[in-house]
């Protein structure tokens, strides 16, 4: 069956290519595929066909897209394994299309796609053959993600902080694999073979999802950072919450607690701040359309982009933000001008490292549930867990969010003061909300004035070098410090272009330099930075030794000769 030329916007739900499930070769013979083959190629063509087979059972026409590029399959080796390469995906494609046991509908190559990617779908042939075949669910290989600035998956290289990551997680899927989740039916559900759809209370829609045999995360970074993002995910997120309560937990009904307004009160947490009265309330404004303000500009780089952020939701989801330009506007001034500790914080692009931060809370939330054998599921800022120990886990929550408050506050010691009855308690000052645990004494006496001879500043010591030497030397040494910290960086997944670096480093070189120029004194020693460049190199041979000279000019071994000619 020829491939049709996809030319305008798909229409429906479609599925995305899933490499997480296999059938038995058997169905894969009955379907009139041969069975010889490189193993990774008959890999990937299991993984394709089945997903097919899922796809069209689920219903809603069972389209299933993929991508025809190359640099979509540059990264899968780490994340999906070394079958599933560009030439193998679309091998089999093509494979099965000649079968006829799939119909295909390609886009445009290039920038004439528009974004949209080609998408297939089982024929009857290929249905009829995998009648009642049984599915095998194999997992991610990954557990940590890297993303680029596009969201597209990175390949990168594993180090010690990458191994420690994965590790984490590791323990944590551990964990969440032993909680068996049910799903109701009924009112608002609708399940299929492989595949269930959730109506939204708030919108009203459906949402489909295709749980996993046991509850897995993956947890995914950002920019090319790990530093960044890094929240979990697992497939019980794109329930709406109030099918989430509807969940048995270990066949017990569920409970969901989050953290109010939690990047807000982080951001309040890192100016050095407390919030004052209700986050959300702004005079003559709605309160959801306050937290949509705040929230947004938290994640654009200037606060006017977060009005155009607001604004392009009318676009994209018509009757969401149903407001004039002039409202949004002066919505996001009343919210800066409320909010004003933190105004700085505001269209800064805090939202990704904000979220970095409440990911770690997450982790460390699941590691106390799991010593305290509480079955919970995390949902970003909310953990999903039994009715039973709900009360529990929002403590166990808020014992979280307080320390890590403590902890980015800049005005907060990370050190504990040791209390010592003489000296009364440590004051805390600088910092609103904080407070001292005892008033100390305070005892006024008479200022003494001592008379303090005035005091000559130093005569400068001559210089030893020359200083334009001395610089030059000085360039080099910290641009070979910047490569080697790059070099490190990368290896931690960190990328910085070099021009950027190699500044930095030239104006350290003479910021340093014009210290050793006004006080006559060398920063570094002459054996780590000479006086002139290569001033640490040998510039002749040792004394009493001449060089020695070689029959020949050409580099590497010398020219064999006879003994008379070398005595010559």
């Amino acid at each position: 069956m020829p491939a049709r030329t996809l030319e305008l916007p798909l229409e429906g739900h479609d599925f995305s290519l899933d490499f997480h499930w296999r059938t038995k070769p058997a169905f894969i013979a009955a379907a009139g595929v041969s069975l010889i083959g490189h193993p990774r190629a008959l890999e990937a063509r299991n993984s394709i066909m089945t997903s097919l087979v899922r796809a069209a059972l689920a219903g809603q026409g069972g389209w299933v897209s993929y991508s025809r590029s190359k640099r979509f399959y540059a990264p899968l080796a780490r994340y999906e394994g070394t079958a599933y390469t560009y030439d193998r995906v679309k091998a089999a494609v093509q494979e099965l299309l000649d079968l006829g046991l799939i119909e295909e509908e390609r886009a445009l190559p290039g920038p004439a796609s528009h974004g949209w990617q080609s998408r297939m779908r089982a024929t009857d042939k290929l249905l009829a053959a995998f009648h009642d075949c049984p599915f095998e669910h194999v997992g991610p290989r990954e557990v940590i993600e890297l993303r680029d600035m596009d969201g597209e998956r990175m390949a990168y290289a594993d180090t010690d902080n990458t191994r420690r990551l994965r590790r984490a997680m590791e323990a944590r899927n551990e964990a969440t694999g032993a909680i068996r989740i049910e799903m109701p039916e009924g009112d608002g559900w609708l399940h299929t073979p492989g595949h269930v759809r959730a109506r939204s209370e708030k919108t009203g829609g459906w949402v489909g999802l295709r749980p996993t045999p046991t509850p897995r995360m993956v947890r995914i970074y950002g920019r090319g950072r790990w530093d960044m993002h890094g929240r979990l995910y697992g497939w019980w997120q794109q329930l709406p919450q109030a099918r989430r309560i509807e969940l048995l937990i270990n066949g017990e009904v569920a409970f969901e607690e989050d953290w109010s307004a939690c990047h807000p009160r982080l951001l309040y947490a890192m100016a050095g701040k407390v919030p004052v009265g209700e986050i959300y309330d702004v005079d003559g404004y709605d309160p959801r359309h306050v937290k949509a303000a705040l929230l947004t500009v938290m994640n654009t780089k200037t606060t006017y982009g977060g009005v155009l952020s607001l604004m392009k939701r009318e676009e994209d989801s018509p009757g969401e933000w149903p407001h004039s330009l002039d409202y949004t506007k002066g919505l996001m001034r009343s919210v800066t001008a409320r909010h004003e500790p933190i105004a700085h914080f505001l269209g800064a692009d805090m939202g990704i490292t904000l979220m970095h931060i409440e990911s770690e809370m997450c982790v460390e939330v699941l590691k106390r549930c799991e010593k305290e054998n509480i079955p919970s599921l995390p949902v970003h800022d909310s953990f999903v867990t039994q009715a039973s120990k709900g009360a529990r886990v929002t403590a166990i929550m808020a014992e979280i969010m307080e320390a890590t408050c403590a902890e980015i506050n800049p005005c907060q010691s990370s050190r504990k003061r040791r209390f010592t009855p003489q000296m009364g308690a440590p004051l805390s000052g600088g910092c609103v909300g904080s407070s001292a645990s005892a008033s100390p004494v305070v005892v006024k006496t008479e200022p003494v004035s001592v008379p303090v001879p005035p005091v000559s500043p130093p005569a400068p010591r001559p210089l030893r070098w020359d200083p334009d030497l001395r610089l030059e030397a000085m360039i080099a040494y910290q641009i070979n410090v910047e490569r080697a910290e790059m070099a490190l960086d990368r290896c931690e997944g960190i990328f910085e272009v070099w021009e950027r670096r190699e500044a930095r480093a030239r104006e350290i070189a003479r910021s340093v330099c014009a210290d050793e120029n006004e006080t006559g004194m060398r920063a570094f020693p002459v054996n780590i930075v000479p006086d002139r460049p290569g001033g640490n190199k040998m510039l002749s041979p040792k004394v009493g030794r001449s060089p020695r000279k070689s029959g020949s000019t050409v580099r590497g071994r010398r020219p064999r000769v006879t003994p008379s000619e070398d005595r010559a």
